[in-house]
């Protein structure tokens, strides 16, 4: 198993890593500068991507990407933004690289223009998160990119660390969580024609049931100068997870980070993720229905404490709010 973290660079309290970072095939050594952020935090959080516990202050180092399974660390540049190159290898699928940067397949179609295959010697940029880039139209605004992409203004404030005085045309920055929305087209009685976007982010808040008990230690929403895609509940060790909703366990496995993690494929085209958990009842491919205990809560993975980290993944692969589960 390879492993590569790439951190962003602030120049206020920055430290060298001294980590060799693989730009290309010569195996060339890059410093990075990785910011250290001491904030107390929370007992019972966590996530796929970056907490360091260091005398119980949280030393934040944000990712701007994680690779794991049977990527080559050789195979991998970065360019100038930051984002990942990564050579298509003879066997990979979209759907495996997909899960190696722990972005959706979406963000790689997006990014590369791509429809559903690939082919060795190829080059893929990959985002450092699931989103979409944008560059920066002469009249932009954050609330018009964030209609524009089904997102919330904080998505892009919080994660590109910009202000309104930035909005630079030109300029391309990273939406978090952003999709491309479906435009329909229909015809008047008068004869024009007229367009309009459809959300692809909407689905019905009374489909899913809260997957455990405990009170919740982290929302949906900014967290630390980040975003968190997903809800924590604090709950001891062994506490009973449930399925939110019926539908068929699609894998048992999450990427860096999330520990023993287990996704739920439903009927309604989303995907329910449990991470950190200290067992696993269900193995891929079994049916479940909602409210049945699927695994145990634990703090596997990068936590602070036992916790359940709980995330609906559209099928988009953008993430849903999931503050209505509280």
């Amino acid at each position: 198993m390879a492993f590569l973290g790439l951190f962003s660079s602030v120049p206020s309290s920055a430290s060298v890593i001294t980590n060799p970072v693989v730009t290309n095939n010569n195996s060339q050594r890059v410093e990075l500068l990785s910011p250290n952020y001491g904030l107390e935090i929370p007992q019972a959080v966590g996530g796929p991507a970056d907490i360091q516990v260091d005398n119980k202050l949280a030393l934040l180092s944000p990712q701007v990407g994680v690779i794991t399974g049977n990527i080559a660390v050789k195979n991998i540049e970065v360019d100038p933004d930051g984002i990942v190159v990564y050579v298509v290898q003879e066997g990979d699928t979209l759907s495996e690289i997909a899960e190696s940067f722990d972005v959706s397949i979406n963000t790689i179609k997006w990014e590369n223009n791509l429809g559903n295959t690939i082919k060795p010697g190829q080059e893929l940029r990959i985002l450092p998160v699931t989103g979409i880039r944008h560059t920066i139209q002469k009249g932009d605004t954050f609330g018009k990119i964030a209609q524009n992409y089904d997102v919330e203004i904080e998505d892009i404030t919080v994660y590109n660390n910009i202000d309104a005085t930035k909005l630079v045309p030109g300029k391309k920055i990273l939406i978090p969580n952003g999709v491309k929305q479906k435009v329909v087209t229909t015809r008047t009685s008068s004869g024009s024609v007229a367009t309009t976007k459809i959300s692809t982010n909407t689905y019905g808040d009374g489909y899913y049931l809260r997957p455990t008990t405990g009170p919740v230690t982290s929302q949906f929403g900014p967290r630390w100068g980040k975003y968190h895609y997903g809800i924590d509940y604090g709950a001891s060790t062994g506490t009973p997870i449930v399925a939110t909703a019926s539908g068929v366990v699609a894998k048992t496995s999450c990427g860096t980070g999330y520990g023993k993690c287990l996704v739920v494929q439903h009927d309604n085209g989303t995907q329910s993720l449990y991470a950190h958990a200290s067992k696993i009842y269900v193995t891929a491919g079994t049916k479940v229905v909602q409210g049945q205990k699927i695994a145990a809560v634990g703090a596997t993975g990068n936590v602070t404490g036992p916790h359940l980290h709980f995330e609906i993944i559209k099928s988009n692969g953008s993430k849903m709010n999931v503050n209505f589960l509280k």
